[in-house]
């Protein structure tokens, strides 16, 4: 569960490790890199660390893939990267700046609810023959 002051966080792994072979009589050294997707964790959803582990091994297990004889040394960093996390939301109606309404090259629409995208995108299907920073009525049906 997510203990944090924030409502969300993201988290990923990042790992280096070491891989060596013998290769007739001499031994080759090769590092690897590897990292996972990040997971969005909140008060609803905890951290898969078995989904961290199995992706990490598939990663190796592609990194030794057809045959290559490397075998995993030390780890030699691991890295957990922890974000905060603060999707995007509508929100209600905010007035452009006056600069940006004098160039008048952009639809701002004038909504009282918190479906901004939704009437943005409206607004884009349904271009009414206004100026442009004319604040403008739309009525889904």
């Amino acid at each position: 569960m997510c203990y944090c002051v924030c409502r969300s966080i993201r988290v990923q792994i990042r790992t280096t490790a070491s891989f060596t072979r013998e290769v007739e009589g001499d031994v080759q050294h090769v590092v690897g890199y590897f990292q996972t997707m990040p997971q969005l964790i909140n008060s609803s959803t905890d951290l898969d660390i078995d989904g961290i582990r199995s992706s990490l091994d598939s990663q190796v297990d592609h990194f030794n893939a057809r045959g290559s004889g490397f075998t995993i040394d030390p780890i030699l960093e691991f890295t957990l990267v922890i974000t905060t996390y603060r999707p995007f939301h509508g929100r209600s109606y905010i007035p452009s700046p006056k600069w940006l309404q004098n160039k008048h090259c952009v639809v701002n629409v004038r909504n009282e609810d918190e479906k901004c995208f939704l009437w943005a995108v409206l607004s884009c299907l349904h271009e009414p023959p206004l100026t442009r920073n004319t604040a403008i009525t739309i009525n889904p049906t």
